[in-house]
């Protein structure tokens, strides 16, 4: 075996940070990770770090991810999600390394009656979205190397991930309401983690899309998601907001045409993630 590639992931301690982390081969890579004591959104801070660990892989998993924290504060979603990404780019361009970008669905239209390929201009409907396509701008223009990869509703399993939240609530009792006006992909951080490692290790670059097949409701994800952890569904109570319904459809047209990675259907992932993680413990967590 030859001499060991360093990654580093900036953002380490967020959900895909660690996913990521957890996926990469630790005899292949030496991984080194940060995340609040390293301040993205600080280029001479972000150069010597990348100058001190000259890494093959940068991922940037660091982001303001908050829809509603961005409409407050879009000062604070630029800064992070886009002069963050600037930042890494320029330092990930300096030492020659592949910067591996992590973006959303977030960049298009929220109602449209068809699937969003790579190719597809954006259009983001909101301050988040602006600011990760700002993000996603400045990874293309200052960085040689780069793949961008976009997700579509990735869960986990960790206590306080949107899921854990939900099935505790259930198993106390509560009711738990899940909006049936919002279609997705749903995707699981253990499929999305392999294919940002598959594209990673593929000699592939530019923009890929990384969802699930099919769309369905968060209710019927978090139905089916329920019933497969053994739990009862009779606490869901579904909620049709108009102003919060959309329909967000990723096509991942770039891996077909690549080879990189098959995606599964959002079913089968969800099944496969449930046999291999115990969400039924999720609502006993602390």
């Amino acid at each position: 075996m030859g001499p060991q590639e360093t990654v580093w992931i900036a953002g380490a301690a967020g959900r895909m940070g660690q996913a990521i982390e957890h996926a990469l081969d630790h005899s292949r890579y030496k991984v080194v990770t940060t995340d609040a004591e390293i301040d993205v959104t600080d280029l001479h801070e972000i150069m010597n770090y990348a100058e001190s660990y000259r890494p093959d892989f940068v991922i940037n998993c660091a982001a303001l991810a908050s829809r509603t924290e961005a409409d407050e504060d879009p000062d604070k979603a630029y800064k992070v999600n886009a002069l963050g990404a600037r930042n890494l780019a320029i330092a990930s361009n300096g030492v020659g390394a592949t910067l591996v970008h992590l973006s959303t669905d977030d960049l298009f239209p929220e109602n449209a009656d068809h699937a969003f390929n790579e190719f597809d201009v954006t259009n983001p409907p909101h301050v988040y979205g602006k600011s990760k396509q700002a993000g996603e701008r400045f990874v293309r223009e200052l960085c040689q190397r780069h793949i961008i990869v976009r997700s579509s509703w990735v869960y986990t399993a960790q206590p306080n991930d949107l899921l854990g939240r939900a099935l505790k609530a259930s198993a106390q009792g509560k009711t738990v309401p899940v909006p049936a006006n919002q279609f997705a992909c749903p995707t699981s951080a253990d499929t999305f983690a392999r294919f940002v490692l598959a594209v990673m290790e593929s000699d592939e670059f530019g923009t890929f899309h990384a969802a699930c097949t099919g769309v369905t409701s968060r209710f019927e994800f978090f139905e089916r998601a329920f019933t497969l952890a053994g739990q009862p569904t009779g606490n869901l109570r579904g909620t049709a907001n108009p102003r919060q319904g959309y329909r967000i459809e990723l096509d991942d047209m770039m891996a077909r045409l690549t080879g990189v990675f098959a995606m599964p259907t959002w079913e089968d992932d969800l099944a496969a993630f449930t046999a291999e993680h115990d969400l039924a413990a999720l609502a006993c967590a602390e």
